[in-house]
């Protein structure tokens, strides 16, 4: 079922809510996170295929759902390439190691720098991914453009912000934003984005009063109290982390209000209550799925590898449960919270605006492969579902 705001006028936009009704992911969660867990993490790619069909499923828009059409088997070949990809740079990394000092550096530098330059081109191809295995009434997302220009201006901004000690942060986030943004299409109706860097600025404002401000006083300060003053550095940074969901609030509302697809448009009220929420909620649940897996690990070293020796195999292998328990934790935390929890937060505060616009909107667009996503998954450069 599709709510309708009361038009005031004839003309006015109509507006539709987006609804997110996919019951209970416990159970489907608990079993895709013991699967994994078993398998050594094999199943996670197949885990991750069957939660973003339920997300997409459970997300609705004038009567109809999103559909994922992705599989776990082409997540799971995607991998395998972009390991036959990386795994001759980081052999050459680690096999220079065994080299001398020098060659120690190089190797290092060459596992840096495959890295920094495949992270962006990943998340880019991961993205097209994504988008070409989503439709809406039968049509698909896509995106055109070429993932080395996206590379080009990540490294460049990302390179700029860190020598700008984080001003030129939203220019980076205002021009990587746009790109995406206009690289998509639904069918044939390409997006558009109008934020621009003073609303990422104002976005920021937070984090900067809190950050910028107090580092720049500390380094002043520490040059006439001999470096005493730099004891007050980590506590800025305490105080930017208990802001940066706050940030990130803003930052998806404006997100949001600037993208279009054609004539419609979207709007997100969420507020900075639900991210704070979202991580209050996976800290308790991490906090106390380790204090119970450091339960059981001090049972087992009692009764079993009291008298073994951290060295030996047989002590690591005794102590395998614990590390499964420990990654099966971690990995329900992030599945059930930072996943469900904040996804069906996100889409429950999105109203969008003249939906039926893009009813006329004709399939286009190939499919992307699955690479992308496999690089992504080896760097680590996203786990999250969108």
């Amino acid at each position: 079922m599709t709510i309708d705001i009361a038009q005031e006028n004839p003309g006015s936009p109509k507006r539709s809510y987006i609804l997110f009704s996919g019951g209970s992911f416990f159970g489907r969660i608990m079993t895709w996170v013991t699967l994994t867990v078993a398998t050594l993490g094999i199943y996670r790619f197949w885990a991750m295929t069957g939660l973003r069909r339920s997300l997409w499923s459970a997300t609705h828009l004038e009567g109809d759902h999103l559909r994922y059409h992705g599989t776990g088997k082409e997540l799971f070949i995607g991998f395998l390439i972009a390991l036959a990809i990386l795994i001759p740079f980081y052999a050459l990394g680690f096999g220079l190691q065994f080299m001398g000092p020098i060659a120690t550096i190089v190797g290092f530098g060459i596992m840096f720098v495959v890295g920094f330059l495949l992270t962006p081109y990943a998340l880019f191809r991961r993205r097209r991914y994504l988008l070409t295995r989503t439709s809406w009434r039968g049509v698909r997302f896509h995106m055109q453009s070429s993932a080395w220009r996206y590379v080009g201006a990540w490294l460049f901004w990302t390179i700029l912000s860190v020598l700008t000690l984080g001003i030129a942060l939203p220019w980076r986030m205002a021009k990587l934003d746009r790109m995406l943004a206009e690289a998509s299409y639904f069918g044939n109706q390409r997006f558009s984005y109008s934020a621009k860097a003073k609303n990422y600025f104002d976005a920021l404002i937070p984090v900067y009063a809190i950050t910028l401000l107090p580092v720049a006083f500390i380094l002043i300060a520490a040059v006439y109290t001999q470096g005493k003053a730099l004891a007050f550095l980590p506590l800025v940074v305490l105080l930017s982390m208990v802001l940066w969901p706050l940030a990130m609030a803003r930052i998806f509302r404006l997100q949001a209000n600037s993208t279009k697809i054609g004539d419609t448009g979207f709007e997100s009220y969420i507020g900075a209550s639900k991210f704070y929420g979202a991580y209050i909620i996976h800290g308790v649940i991490v906090g106390v799925g380790i204090s119970i897996v450091g339960a059981v690990g001090t049972l087992l070293a009692v009764t079993v590898g009291v008298q073994l020796e951290p060295q030996s195999g047989f002590f690591s292998l005794a102590f395998l449960p614990v590390f499964a328990l420990y990654y099966g934790v971690l990995l329900f935390a992030n599945m059930m919270v930072l996943q469900v929890m904040l996804f069906e937060w996100k889409m429950s505060s999105m109203v969008v605006i003249n939906a039926h616009s893009v009813k006329d909107a004709i399939a286009a667009g190939d499919l992307e492969n699955a690479v992308g996503m496999g690089l992504a998954d080896t760097l680590d450069a996203g786990f999250e579902v969108i």
